[in-house]
Formats: C-alpha cells, sequence, structure tokens
C-alpha cells in the first residue's frame, strides 16, 4: 500500500516500486483510508509519509495491525521523530534501488522475524532440474547420476536448455 498525503507523490513511489519489479495495490491519501485498507487487506506493507490531513503516522501506528510492516518516507527530522520498532525509515532525497531493496528486504521475512535470501533465477532453474530429475529416477528407475546425464544428453541433441528439457519432462 502507498500513501502520501500528495498523489503526485504516491505515483511516484508507486511507479519506481513497478520499475523495480514490485507492484503496488493500493493507494490512498487519508489515515482513515489506511485504517479501512488494513481491514481488507489484512497484511502487507504500508509506504507512506510522515502525515496525512488527518493524522500523522505515530497516531495511525496504533491503529495498524501487526501483520503490516511500515515505511516512513521523509525529511530526516520527520522520520527521527517515528519511535516505533514496527517503523522502517527512509529519508528524502531517496533512491529508487534504495527503496526496492528496502521493501524486498521487508518482503523476505517470515512470520518467526527470519530473513530468506529471496530466490534467483538460477535457484529456480535448479529446483525444476532437481524436480525433474527425481521424476525420472522414480518413473525409470534410474540413479541421480543417470538421470542427470539424460537431461544433459536431450539438452545437447536438441539444443535446449536444461532447464528448458527439465521443464518439458514436468510437463
Amino acid at each position: 500500500m502507498v500513501a502520501f498525503k500528495n498523489d503526485k507523490v504516491s505515483e511516484n513511489v508507486s511507479r519506481m516500486l513497478k520499475s523495480g519489479g514490485i507492484n503496488t495495490t493500493v493507494t490512498c491519501s487519508t489515515a482513515a483510508e489506511i485504517r479501512k485498507q488494513c481491514l481488507y487487506l489484512g497484511e502487507g506493507i504500508i509506504i507512506c509519509g510522515y502525515s496525512f490531513s488527518d493524522s500523522s503516522i505515530m497516531t495511525l501506528i496504533d491503529d495498524i495491525p501487526e501483520s503490516f510492516s511500515v515505511i516512513v518516507i521523509g525529511k530526516f527530522e520527520q522520520i527521527c521523530m517515528c519511535d516505533d520498532e514496527r517503523i522502517f525509515k527512509l529519508a528524502v532525497p531517496l533512491k529508487r534501488e534504495d527503496l526496492v531493496y528496502s521493501v524486498s528486504m521487508i518482503m523476505n521475512f517470515d512470520e518467526s522475524g527470519e530473513y530468506h535470501k529471496p530466490k534467483t533465477k538460477n535457484s529456480e532453474n535448479h529446483e525444476i532440474v532437481e524436480e525433474a530429475k527425481r521424476v525420472l529416477i522414480d518413473k525409470y528407475d534410474l540413479t541421480e547420476e543417470q538421470a542427470h546425464r539424460y537431461i544433459q544428453k536431450k539438452s545437447m541433441d536438441t539444443g535446449r536448455k536444461i532447464v528448458d528439457i527439465a521443464r518439458a519432462i514436468l510437463d
């Protein structure tokens, strides 16, 4: 959720997030709207300014369920007044990379508060290949090495990537 009293700021922050691969679902401009969306969404990340026309973040934070993380963007003097441990603070001027990295980091904490490194394309591809090997092992009673060689040979014979062969096996 992106929430600033100025719609133009909300649009700019949403655009920064989108260019970093993070889609926003809701934009708000008042504390009342944030409260309503929190009830509707149930959990998420709120990226907001220090104040709204009807409240400040310090007044609002008590009404935000613990299932929401809050990132406050503002002038250094303003964000220093945010003393709640649930509030992450980013000072302006803000770089897109800092915002995207901060949101990505928060998204990768689990319920126990442990950080999990986001999956990369390589790790996802590796999991696909491993799953295809398990299918070959189970279905054709191959060893892991034989299954790997089979996928590798099909890749070389067809000129396709190993992960594409693995996907074909899984399909």
